[in-house]
């Protein structure tokens, strides 16, 4: 009998391109839950790859804990300080109570009103892609999410390179320390912004926020300051690889973009494809509370389980021709803002944002040229391009 040997999901630089996903395949087909101890961590965890089992995780709250953290790598004091405090990283009750406040600048209502807005920030960053064509287009890919939630949260526009700057490092940078310290600097920047506002009063996202009452949940500002981090990692870092991951794309195959412009394909039916593609939250951790049965594994209590959204994404028990990218695919049930209690916040103001770019290229741009190398950021985490050099013609 042969032996089949499990290849390794941590091996340096697999991340680096999309080579993972012939690995995550093997995992699913061979070990779907699968127990794994790499270097560098402290404890192993369950390696989870299947849909329906990533979808039991995250809907499981009852025995499934994010208040010990929610991705691999985190440091356990950096965990401890924000442990239900912040939205993802906490459990009912304070998720309930957070979240409910925390929903209502996202709600549909609110959105709509910013729709033009969003319609507008895209069509300038589009048109000056198409005027001045750089060697990175994500350079200017990334103005739309920062410039539409940092107008959303009302902060100064002299700040908005600063926080975007910023926020990837927190989020994205493969030195521990320059995450925390990235992190810190967040932190001192909101909780300058609430304590100000609590004198002038002229924020109004901060002033909306610190007056919900809704059935009596309250926020302290040091849960404003903790999730107003998270807000912009979610409005921000997410929606970025995503454009950048569907531009690629259509670049890559244009017979997909022609289904587009020829109105075969409808572009919030191609924004779900786009989603399902990207997978930018690549992997959630979350901490067994109880003993529980995942696939055919018996998880104990304390033990980690983490969720490879990417994997799930690409499972063909859900998915017709999973590894291919059809604008036109419908029911499409990708898990990239998760499942469950912990489903994205910022999910309709992303799918807007990618809607409206898709709805301004259709309008503007007449074909796209791929002149370099893509190159991936390398993590296992927030994963995405950071390089892509694609030409938008007008």
């Amino acid at each position: 009998m042969t032996r089949l040997t499990a290849p390794d999901l941590f091996e340096p630089g697999l991340f680096e391109g999309t080579g993972f996903y012939d690995v995550f395949a093997w995992y699913r087909a061979n070990d779907p839950v699968s127990w794994q101890h790499p270097a560098g961590e402290p404890e192993g965890f369950w390696n989870v790859t299947r849909y329906h089992d990533v979808v039991s995780v995250h809907r499981d709250s009852t025995r499934m804990s994010s208040a010990k953290g929610m991705r691999l790598g985190s440091a356990d004091r950096a965990v401890d300080a924000v442990a239900n405090k912040m939205l993802i990283v906490a459990d009912p009750p304070d998720h309930t109570r957070m979240k409910r406040v925390l929903n209502q600048p996202f709600s549909n209502e609110v959105l709509s009103r910013a729709e033009e807005y969003v319609q507008q920030v895209v069509a300038d960053v589009v048109a000056r892609a198409v005027r001045n064509p750089g060697p990175n287009l994500i350079a200017q890919l990334e103005r739309i999410p920062t410039d539409v939630i940092c107008a959303i949260m009302g902060l100064p526009r002299t700040d908005w390179e600063w926080i975007g700057r910023k926020t990837t490092e927190a989020f994205e940078s493969p030195s521990e320390v320059r995450r925390i310290t990235a992190n810190g600097e967040i932190f001192k920047y909101f909780g300058d912004l609430v304590r100000e506002n609590h004198k002038s009063g002229a924020n109004a996202f901060i002033s909306g926020l610190t007056a919900q009452n809704s059935g009596g949940a309250r926020l302290t500002d040091q849960e404003l300051v903790f999730n107003f981090s998270g807000i912009l990692a979610g409005g921000n870092e997410t929606t970025r690889f995503t454009l950048a991951a569907l531009t690629l794309q259509l670049a890559e195959h244009p017979d997909q973009w022609a289904r587009i412009v020829r109105g075969e394909a409808e572009p919030d039916v191609a924004t779900e494809e786009a989603l399902r593609w990207s997978a930018p939250g690549m992997h959630v951790l979350r901490t067994a509370t109880e003993a529980l049965r995942i696939g055919n594994v018996e998880v104990e209590p304390g033990q980690r389980v983490v969720t490879w959204i990417g994997s799930a994404n690409r499972d063909a028990e859900v998915f017709d021709a999973p590894d291919t990218f059809d604008v036109g695919r419908t029911g499409n049930r990708h898990l990239s803002f998760g499942a469950g209690r912990h489903m994205c916040l910022g999910s309709r103001l992303a799918r807007l944002e990618i809607t409206a770019y898709l709805r301004v290229l259709r309008d503007m741009v007449r074909s796209m040229t791929l002149r370099g190398r893509p190159r991936y950021n390398g993590s296992n985490f927030t994963w995405g391009l950071n390089e892509l050099p694609v030409v938008l013609h007008a």
